[in-house]
């Protein structure tokens, strides 16, 4: 009876430390980004244009960059798109952009880039869920994609909040910089 009792417990403790941990939040490509697609850019030098960030990465030759797809916009946001800011600033080379998804609205966006001044472009997908190609998971409130040129996926991440995504904010910042080595 007591093993089974001890077999209970730790199964249950499992369970928790999987779901604190976000452990199985799965978002994004892991492999290669899935393509091109069409964003409006709500801040930076492209602001108030329909435009595709991939290509211009692309285009520009970029040894790297990284992709912030957000349903939600506020201060733990921020303390990310900080993080990324600061690695850019070192490398100017790294193309960033935040995409809003799920409901984020330009709005959001203008009244962080009022408060806050980022580097990084603020956009709003096309596609209110996203591109289709990138599998994002609608439990993922922040999915970070860092990818190097060519398309190769060097590191993934998926956040179910976004106090979440802040609290790795330099392990974030600390894969850009890698990737764009």
């Amino acid at each position: 009876m007591r093993a089974i009792r001890f077999f209970g417990l730790v199964v249950a403790m499992g369970l928790v430390a999987s779901f604190a941990n976000g452990a199985d939040l799965k978002s994004g490509p892991d492999k290669k980004i899935g393509g091109a697609f069409d964003v409006n850019a709500i801040t930076g030098e492209k602001a108030g244009k329909k435009l595709c960030y991939v290509c211009k990465f692309g285009a520009e030759a970029r040894p790297a960059a990284v992709l912030i797809f957000t349903q939600k916009a506020d201060d733990n946001l921020v303390t990310v798109v900080k993080a990324i800011d600061a690695v850019q600033k070192n490398n100017d080379k790294i193309g960033t952009v935040v995409i809003g998804v799920g409901g984020v609205e330009a709005a959001d966006f203008e009244k962080i880039q009022t408060t806050h001044k980022l580097t990084t472009p603020l956009t709003i997908a096309a596609d209110k869920d996203g591109p289709k190609a990138y599998t994002l998971n609608k439990e993922a409130v922040v999915t970070v994609v860092v990818y190097q040129k060519g398309g190769a996926v060097t590191k993934n991440f998926a956040f179910s909040t976004t106090k979440e995504a802040a609290e790795k904010a330099k392990e974030i910042a600390a894969a850009v910089t890698e990737a764009g080595k």
